[in-house]
């Protein structure tokens, strides 16, 4: 078998600057990544988010894959573009704790899209903000990005 081959890293577009917190599932989705050249299988996404002033100790800051079937159909109605999102049932690549009530401070998470299967033509991510405060209000205090993988099975 093969080892996997690696994309160059790009960035995903998502205004995640000032994003509100909330407890019901209210966050920002990115634009969505043209999948139909590239034909990924799977992505690590790479996140570096910045609370913002006196967060609640103990909270989450949660991403999630959406996934648009290039047609009609996309996880949770999604957008094309970089938008205010709602997740119902997105599925979740993983949480990113916030870990102290320190103003301003940068959180960082990696996740993996392999346990959900094939990217399929159009993916992106949701991030749900649930810290009990904004986000960090500068944009370049946050980054989402991701490397592309395909299995080589050469």
């Amino acid at each position: 078998t093969g080892k996997d081959a690696f994309a160059t890293v790009a960035a995903l577009t998502i205004t995640l600057a000032s994003l509100a917190t909330s407890a019901t599932g209210v966050g920002r989705q990115s634009t969505l990544v043209d999948n139909t050249a590239n034909r990924y299988s799977e992505a690590n996404i790479y996140c570096k988010i910045t609370v913002g002033t006196t967060p609640t100790i103990n909270t989450l800051i949660s991403v999630y894959l959406i996934r648009y079937d290039n047609s009609a159909i996309a996880d949770d109605a999604a957008g094309a573009t970089d938008a205010a999102h709602t997740v119902i049932n997105s599925p979740l690549l993983g949480t990113i704790l916030v870990s102290a009530t320190t103003s301003d401070i940068a959180y960082y998470g990696v996740f993996n899209t392999r346990q959900f299967g094939s990217l399929g033509p159009k993916w992106g991510v949701t991030v749900v903000n649930s810290s009990g405060v904004n986000l960090n209000a500068t944009g370049g205090n946050h980054v989402i990005n991701f490397i592309g993988v395909n299995p080589n099975l050469t």
